[in-house]
């Protein structure tokens, strides 16, 4: 069996590929979709779909949306613009070395945990969910992650799900899974020596919105181009909704949900509601919310053109990322076959009116909309599995953001390079030769600080050492392999030091002739990147492990007194 999740800041789906076909898997209240909520009380933690139950009764101490600060610092400014638009229930502080805390009362105690942790209590949830339905253990798996993520915050996914114990065989990028997907059982693809199809994929889920360009042939993929909007989707248009609400309620009865959370929380939880309902109905559409505050029943209306005319400037957002998307491709309509679009949010109609207005195309919901990306993500352990038999498909995808690479300079030689452009396809290996008679440092980056969505554009600094200047030559020739690899993530693979040597050695007649050869030796690398160390990773497995273990513990006595 191949396991995949997709990981999103409002829900989760799992879907797994067996011999017999695939799908995905419903969690123990039946819904596929398991809410990205974990609720924390006197005796245990609630995960899911009973966590997301308590986000009313047990407020403070719910916490979701954390995927949005993995891998960050708490005064990194896409985290402090987070807090500020979307505020959060649940307590968010800085802790000693600038990381984040989330601070909840649990076990009769204050307690906090890192995003890190939250991310691994989810994806041990997700553990649990897929062993319960399959009747086996779950260790490997495939997880999605934002196209947009960096460097930091893929090795943090990484790291949640060492803590979870799972071995994640690769993150994806979300529009690559849905890709593949689509792409994998197509019958009517193009053969390799014939035109590509090139497909748009767009994805617009409860916080961010992505699109892609793939080319498709028989037996492969590959990511032409990709954009995204890291802080547009879903609940953006639910916010407006419930501002507008807001101050027509503030007016007409005299209520503020501005100064009272909950009563925000219900407003919004309404306002989602009623843009789904906005999806299939054009009239006005009534909302009423019981004892909403100081025991006043309310009600409210909206149509869907009213609805429009509020969203106006989030659509004008949307239609500049498709159209910047076509820029960067070099593309024009015309050599576009087809337009898939997924996420919870896709079923928006003035979304799919912009996406035909772009790209020149009625928008195909070939795709379940909700289940796509981990389906794509089941696939791909499935390619990756040796023991599971399924037809060749090459996947190559793209690299987000260019990277460059720089060094310390001897002479007049450049000490900076471009290795990977923007949208440059990854997983791609490069060999780069110096000419040093000592440890030399190189030093990776981001090349365009404005493109990338965080404030600190270094990615690593990596130390070749043990080089010595040779004893007939001005300076060593080192070979340095660097990649991007298949997570997304950059890395310097190896170090090799030439050294030409004579042999002295015995031909047919005994004589003895000089002759040269050519040593190769591996240089040790050490790494300076932003992940978890190992000794920091085994305390949060104990942790988490100790947390499972008093779960299980209440639910067999809540079970025993049942």
């Amino acid at each position: 069996m191949a396991v995949g999740f997709d990981i999103g800041n409002s829900s989760c789906f799992v879907a797994v590929l067996r011999q017999d076909g695939d799908g995905s898997i419903d969690n123990e209240y039946s819904p596929r979709n398991t809410p990205a909520f974990i609720s924390f009380n006197e005796k245990n933690r609630s995960i899911g779909v009973s966590g997301k139950d308590q986000c009313i009764t047990n407020l403070k101490n719910t916490v979701s949306v954390f995927k949005r600060f993995i891998g960050r610092k708490f005064t990194d400014p896409f985290v402090q613009q987070e807090l500020a638009d979307f505020p959060k229930p649940y307590k968010v502080e800085q802790g000693k070395n600038g990381e984040i805390l989330i601070k909840v009362h649990y076990l009769e105690g204050e307690q906090q945990f890192t995003p890190e942790q939250m991310m691994a209590a989810l994806l041990t949830k997700l553990k649990q969910i897929s062993k319960a339905r399959l009747k086996t253990k779950v260790v490997d798996v495939v997880v999605s992650v934002p196209t947009f993520f960096t460097d930091i915050e893929r090795r943090a996914m990484l790291n949640s799900c060492e803590v979870a114990g799972l071995n994640c065989l690769k993150v994806m990028n979300d529009s690559t899974a849905a890709a593949l997907g689509y792409g994998f059982y197509k019958q009517d693809l193009p053969a390799e020596t014939e035109k590509a199809k090139n497909v748009v994929f767009v994805d617009i889920g409860y916080c961010s919105l992505q699109v892609a360009i793939v080319a498709f042939h028989k037996t492969k993929l590959k990511v032409l181009a990709t954009n995204f909007d890291p802080c547009l989707g879903g609940r953006n248009f639910d916010k407006i909704l419930a501002d507008y609400f807001q101050q027509d309620l503030k007016e007409r009865y005299k209520v503020d949900a501005g100064k009272n959370m909950k009563a925000r929380l219900r407003l919004e939880t309404e306002c989602e509601r009623l843009k789904k309902l906005m999806s299939a109905i054009t009239q006005s559409i009534p909302i009423s919310i019981d004892c909403f505050m100081e025991e006043k029943n309310v009600t409210v209306t909206l149509d869907r053109t009213q609805f429009d005319e509020l969203s106006a400037g989030l659509l004008q957002r949307i239609e500049t990322v498709f159209q910047t998307l076509l820029e960067n491709s070099k593309m024009s309509t015309s050599d576009l076959a087809a337009v898939e679009i997924v996420g919870g949010s896709s079923r928006v109609p003035s979304i799919k009116s912009l996406v035909q207005k772009v790209f020149g195309i009625v928008p195909s919901t070939t795709l379940n909309a909700d289940e796509a990306v981990a389906r794509g993500c089941s696939l791909q352990n499935a390619i990756l599995n040796p023991a599971f038999r399924v037809r060749d498909f090459s996947i190559n995808d793209a690299q987000p953001y260019s990277i460059t690479l720089s060094w310390q300079p001897t002479t007049e030689e450049d000490s900076a390079m471009e290795l990977y452009p923007k949208n440059h396809m990854i997983p791609m290996s490069k060999v780069l030769t110096f000419y040093r008679t000592e440890p030399f440092q190189l030093m990776a980056k981001y090349t365009h600080k404005n493109d990338v969505p965080i404030p600190d554009t270094n990615i690593g600094k990596f130390q070749v050492s043990k080089i010595e200047k040779p004893k007939n030559e001005d300076s060593a020739k080192v070979k340095v392999k660097v990649r991007v690899n298949q997570n997304g993530i950059f890395t310097v693979n190896s170090a090799t030091l030439s050294e030409t040597i004579e042999q002295e050695e015995q031909d047919a007649k005994s004589e003895e002739k000089k002759k040269k050869k050519v040593l190769k030796i591996d240089l040790p690398i050490e790494a300076w990147v932003p992940e978890m160390s190992k000794k920091e990773i085994n305390e949060l497995i104990k942790k988490e492990k100790l947390m499972v273990l008093q779960d299980k513990l209440e639910k067999e006595r809540a079970d025993a007194y049942n």
